[in-house]
């Protein structure tokens, strides 16, 4: 397996992962109010996704295009739907630190709820898509091992960035509060919102 290709799908998953949106802001969630290993199960729901949806650009580029064109209405819908959802849950919740529960079954419906959220936005598939122009790997389909290579190094990269943030949002977890907590709930559900708002203003307008 071509390690350039690894390096360089490692390097596509970090900045697939970085930009602080709801699954971001929900992992970090997750780590302040319950641990670790929670927000990381998160992230790897995300993870998952983007490497779904990295392969499909690095196995037929053409083909994802048109994926996008055919859905890309409807998943907006759906998933805007899904981020008021999430937002409405974040509001209303009242976390404390001496009440919280890590347990599997909370771990893995997060990082089902981080995938859906994920696979649901067509903008991830786009940016996939832009970045595989961008780098050249148009024809990427055409050399399969070098494609698995690639799909390899996103989820390794996006694996990666889950971890890191994980691991700086554990690093505070000693110093907040219950206070703290509300306060992050809040401000994630409004920032979670707008994005919802948007997706739906932006496919139903």
């Amino acid at each position: 397996m071509p390690l350039i290709y690894v390096f360089t799908g490692i390097l596509i998953g970090v900045v697939m992962a970085a930009p602080l949106g709801p699954v971001n802001l929900i992992c970090i969630r997750r780590t302040l109010a319950y641990s670790r290993r929670n927000g990381f199960t998160v992230g790897m729901g995300a993870a998952l996704a983007d490497t779904i949806f990295g392969g499909v650009a690095a196995f037929g580029l053409s083909s994802a295009m048109g994926l996008v064109d055919r859905v890309d209405g409807w998943l907006g819908i759906v998933g805007g739907g899904i981020l008021i959802a999430v937002s409405i849950n974040l509001w209303t919740k009242h976390p404390h630190l001496s009440d919280v529960k890590d347990t599997v079954r909370d771990r893995l419906k997060g990082a089902a709820g981080a995938f859906t959220l994920t696979i649901m936005n067509p903008m991830t598939i786009l940016g996939f898509v832009a970045l595989f122009v961008a780098l050249g790997f148009q024809n990427m389909g055409q050399e399969p091992i070098n494609a698995l290579a690639i799909t390899v190094g996103i989820f390794l990269g996006s694996s990666l960035w889950w971890f890191t943030i994980t691991a700086c949002a554990g690093y505070m977890k000693g110093r907040l509060s219950d206070d703290h907590l509300l306060v992050i709930n809040r401000v994630s559900a409004v920032i979670v919102a707008l994005c919802g708002v948007w997706a739906l203003a932006k496919n139903l307008l």
